[in-house]
């Protein structure tokens, strides 16, 4: 190494999620969303138990609603991208909620 490099620290990041690839102004609708809940439930209150095919069916209605021209949620006034990014994270959350609880359990089936 000469005198004007200068020597990098080690870092192990292989494997680790790549946050830079996000485009977080994207997830503004969602964020919107979550105000938007916990506004008129709780905050946070999406993250109690909830079944996975309720999550399904509210993120269908949505993804129907764009799918049939309407961009903006009547309730919220929010675009339904957002109610559907929530429900693709909440349904994500809920999944990986069953599966530690199932780990716990010493039951590591698929869920």
């Amino acid at each position: 190494m000469n005198e004007t490099q200068e020597e990098h620290a080690l870092r192990y990041n292989e494997g680790k999620p790549k946050w830079s690839l996000v485009h977080y102004g994207s997830l503004i609708p969602m964020v919107r969303v979550l105000e938007f809940g916990a506004k008129k439930y709780a905050p946070k209150n999406w993250q109690k138990p909830m079944p996975l095919d309720q999550i399904l069916e509210s993120m269908q209605r949505h993804l129907a609603a764009v799918m049939d021209g309407e961009l903006y949620d009547k309730e919220s006034g929010i675009h339904h991208m957002g109610h559907i990014m929530c429900n693709a994270m909440f349904y994500n959350y809920h999944f990986n909620q069953a599966k530690l609880k199932k780990e716990e359990n010493g039951n590591s089936g698929i869920i």
